[in-house]
């Protein structure tokens, strides 16, 4: 499975209560280009992009944009959806009105879009002083139509709108809308509400695409993992053996040491650094999505690693040795010059908040021919036009800074000069 755009209205969060991503290569690919993942059959012409990076100031909405992808994913991919989800449980938490969510998805050479409406409800879980009292928070979908391509070449300007996208698509199936295509009864009764009908298209596939989540930099306790040799090499060239047992003890080797100690997680947390752990924890993960063709989604990447490091995990997907099956990272970081390796400037997305405080996602590629059409013509770094300010919002704007220092001086009691 590939989805290739999606579109969520209902956030609060987000500029006119929307946000919307493209997950495919919209500008030219070229024939030498290794970047992307050429899908076959009747997609044959259309890329997916196998890395997206999402760049920002500190809560421009980075995070946030992860979790709707997350959740995104869960739809097309028939997960029903749990309001408590580590990632997406924020998000919902934050809706306040129904949500309806567009789809644009692949599976088994077919091409499909969806359309869905979700709305929470409080759980009924008990009485209370004679009467029901009501607790937690649930998902449903209320109607969803499913469409299917109608076989003909897809073409790349038809995933530029879902509207264009429809016209050459037929309704196969719905769910609370009513009519000829309408979920029969005896399905309804197998597919809970809390997950979409799209759940039935899997039904004979024994691996479902996986989306492997590193969105818990500051939320879960710090462990160490088992890993392989050739990898922890990478981050601590010192380390001749890391590996976890049932019981969850570290065995630790140095090279050059002949003990080999057992540690609890916390001891063998205090004895590695922050860098190894983690880079081990996230290459770990990655492995999954590499060798399935999923979704590998990262909050801060560049957090404990060094630059190098941080490109060297880039290229594991960049590269179709390393990533032969199309899986995508989508990663989010606070340092720009991070997208400077990047080849592509469609697969680059700048986070920022308008006037009124909401999350806007601007696509690099359409921001730049906006704000400076001469400098979209030229190969311009993309660290450069983010600090620039180009693309309004990238950067702290002058006169917070100004009261900032105004305020630190004001409590250090330093003199006017500056």
């Amino acid at each position: 499975m590939h989805i290739l755009k999606f579109a969520i209205n209902g956030l609060d969060l987000y500029r006119n209560q929307s946000v919307s991503m493209d997950l495919y290569a919209s500008d030219r690919v070229s024939t030498q280009s290794v970047t992307v993942h050429r899908l076959n059959g009747i997609g044959a012409g259309i890329c997916t992009q196998t890395i997206l990076g999402i760049a920002g100031l500190n809560a421009s909405g980075k995070t946030t944009t992860l979790r709707a992808l997350n959740f995104a994913l869960d739809i097309a991919r028939g997960i029903p959806l749990d309001a408590d989800h580590l990632v997406y449980g924020p998000l919902v938490a934050l809706m306040d009105a129904p949500a309806n969510t567009r789809i644009i998805f692949t599976n088994d050479d077919n091409w499909y879009l969806l359309e869905s409406g979700i709305r929470t409800a409080r759980a009924k879980t008990g009485q209370g002083d004679g009467a029901p009292y009501e607790s937690g928070i649930t998902l449903h979908f209320t109607e969803e139509r499913l469409w299917r391509h109608t076989g003909k070449p897809v073409q790349k300007k038809e995933l530029t709108d879902f509207a264009v996208f429809k016209e050459h698509c037929e309704e196969i199936l719905t769910r609370g809308v009513g009519g000829d295509h309408e979920l029969a009864p005896e399905a309804k009764r197998y597919i809970p509400s809390s997950a979409s009908i799209t759940s039935g298209l899997y039904a004979d596939q024994e691996d479902m695409t996986p989306v492997m989540n590193y969105i818990d930099s500051f939320r879960t306790p710090v462990f160490v993992p088992s890993v392989a040799p050739d990898i922890v090499h990478t981050f601590d060239r010192s380390i001749e053996k890391l590996t976890v047992d049932d019981d969850g003890k570290v065995h630790l080797k140095f090279v050059d040491d002949n003990r080999e100690r057992i540690l609890g997680q916390f001891d063998a947390v205090q004895m590695l650094s922050a860098g190894t752990i983690r880079g081990s924890r996230i290459v770990n993960a990655a492995v999954g999505a590499l060798r399935e063709g999923g979704y590998f989604l990262v909050d801060e990447i560049e957090n404990s690693l060094n630059k190098k490091l941080v490109e060297t995990i880039m290229d594991l997907f960049a590269s179709p040795v390393t990533n032969p099956k199309g899986a995508t990272l989508v990663f989010t970081t606070h340092y720009p010059e991070l997208l400077d390796h990047l080849e592509r400037k469609d697969c680059v997305y700048f986070a920022v908040r308008d006037e009124n405080r909401r999350i806007q996602l601007i696509k690099y590629s359409e921001g730049l021919a906006q704000a400076a059409p001469k400098k979209a013509r030229v190969e311009s770094k993309k660290s450069e036009i983010f600090f620039s300010n180009l693309v309004k919002g990238t950067a702290p704007k002058a006169k917070d800074v100004a009261a900032m220092r105004r305020y630190i001086k004001s409590m250090t009691g330093a003199a006017d000069a500056r």
